[in-house]
């Protein structure tokens, strides 16, 4: 397959909804802050992460897309939860159920944020529990996944 999945699968189902897999992972600094992007599709504040592509391990898809969003290399430590019951509708108007797996990261590479950007992150920031908190564009899906980490509890079923 020469495309990307996602527009293979949208070839086929246009905006109807679908299931897609993802994965991405927290990445905290020494002060506890956790790495958040401005996304460049929905311009909101979000953990990164994407779509897994065929042939692909959810390890390798969180991996591989925080490089992406973020510059920085990363290693997974441990899967911290799955995230089943979430819709989304983008702004190009695909609709999707996702299924989420979120990681602990740890950087294998120089963390240097001020000034990368691409079509996917706008910027990259360092936030607390308490700025997150005060953030009014981060969806419920993500700030669900942030409280989750920052507790250290983790509940089925979501």
């Amino acid at each position: 397959m020469n495309q990307d999945y996602i527009s293979y699968m949208r070839s086929k189902v246009g905006h109807d909804k679908i299931i897609l897999n993802f994965a991405g992972g927290i990445l905290a600094n020494d002060e506890g802050k956790v790495l958040m992007q401005l996304r460049g599709d929905k311009k909101t504040w979000a953990i990164p992460g994407g779509t897994m592509e065929l042939g692909e391990s959810s390890v390798d898809t969180a991996e591989r897309e925080f490089l992406e969003e973020t510059g920085i290399a990363v290693e997974a430590l441990r899967l911290l939860n799955v995230y089943t019951n979430f819709e989304e509708i983008y702004p190009n108007g695909d609709k999707v159920q996702t299924i989420v797996f979120i990681y602990e990261l740890k950087a294998v590479s120089e963390i240097k944020i001020e000034n990368f950007q691409n079509e996917e992150t706008l910027r990259l920031q360092f936030f607390s529990r308490d700025e997150i908190a005060q953030l009014e564009s981060v969806s419920g899906k993500h700030r669900l996944m942030l409280d989750e980490y920052f507790t250290g509890e983790f509940a089925l079923g979501h």
